[in-house]
């Protein structure tokens, strides 16, 4: 394989590839389409030692402002889903949760409703064990495909799954594909439990973000947390804690730093007051 036979982006922008619109660019990105592209990738910026970071949709992700001299490895146009003759799917890592949700619609695959609405790739979910109301797609994994020099097959036991957490982040690797396990089940379940999951999420706050910030300490929440500390509304240059969700922060301007400060500030308040230190869910690119 070629390494110029492949899709790339020089001077890549992370404002218009992050959930945030905000950061820096990054010299280069490449946009393998197969396992056969994306293993090749991997390996040229492995071996000239190039600095790297992967980005799916980059929803849950904060980049500097800062000049990232490095390469991104974009999941976009890796995608695809297959179904397997052991009652599960498998689908490549930049496939994201609507293509998904389609898939299973049409198959009357049940099982993954729990995950409309998530601005997420498969690669991102496993990657961070990602979920909503207390259900996470460790629940659905059978195995993930990872390439870190040599392809593994890490069952949902070796992935060691835990609160917001997978081994994945600690393998300085490339997820290829995730194998999920579904139930039989009507195409119009599917779409009722969809739709219902759908006006879940319709409360939460709009605008540019990440998400939740920061991880649940255990026994509480840390939206209340910061709510009770007084903090819905805080602002810092042009960043904000939502109103409508503590644990939101809203970026109304174009500094990452802004962003980043405000997460810092959140937290010092919060451990003044409670002694609770707050863990961010989000990852960081680049040097703040």
């Amino acid at each position: 394989m070629i390494i110029e036979d492949i899709l790339k982006e020089d001077n890549f922008s992370f404002t218009e590839n992050t959930t945030y619109r905000c950061g820096g660019n990054a010299r280069v990105a490449y946009f393998p389409e197969t396992e056969e592209q994306a293993v090749a990738v991997y390996d040229y910026v492995a071996d000239n030692k190039i600095d790297f970071v992967t980005l799916g949709n980059g929803s849950n992700v904060l980049a500097s402002d800062k000049f990232f001299d490095g390469a991104v490895i974009s999941t976009k146009n890796f995608t695809g889903i297959k179904r397997t003759d052991r009652g599960t799917i498998v689908c490549l890592a930049g496939t994201t949760v609507g293509s998904i949700l389609s898939f299973c619609i049409t198959n009357g695959f049940g099982g993954l409703e729990y995950l409309a609405g998530i601005p997420a790739t498969i690669g991102g979910l496993a990657y961070m064990n990602g979920g909503a109301d207390e259900k996470y797609i460790e629940r659905n994994v059978v195995n993930v495909r990872l390439y870190d020099g040599k392809i593994s097959e890490l069952s949902n036991k070796n992935c060691h799954f835990g609160h917001k957490y997978s081994t994945m982040r600690d393998i300085n690797g490339l997820i290829l594909s995730v194998e999920l396990k579904i139930t039989q089940k009507s195409s119009e379940e599917i779409i009722d439990d969809i739709k219902r999951r759908v006006r879940q999420r319709g409360s939460l706050p709009t605008g540019a973000s990440c998400g939740c910030v920061f991880k649940n300490p255990n026994n509480t929440s840390a939206g209340k947390l910061i709510d009770e500390a007084g903090l819905k509304g805080l602002k810092l240059g042009g960043a904000a804690v939502s109103e409508r969700h503590a644990n939101f922060i809203i970026n109304y301007g174009n500094r990452a730093s802004d962003v980043r400060k405000l997460i810092e500030e959140v937290r010092r308040k919060v451990f003044e007051r409670t002694g609770i230190f707050l863990e961010e869910e989000v990852i960081y690119i680049g040097d703040f």
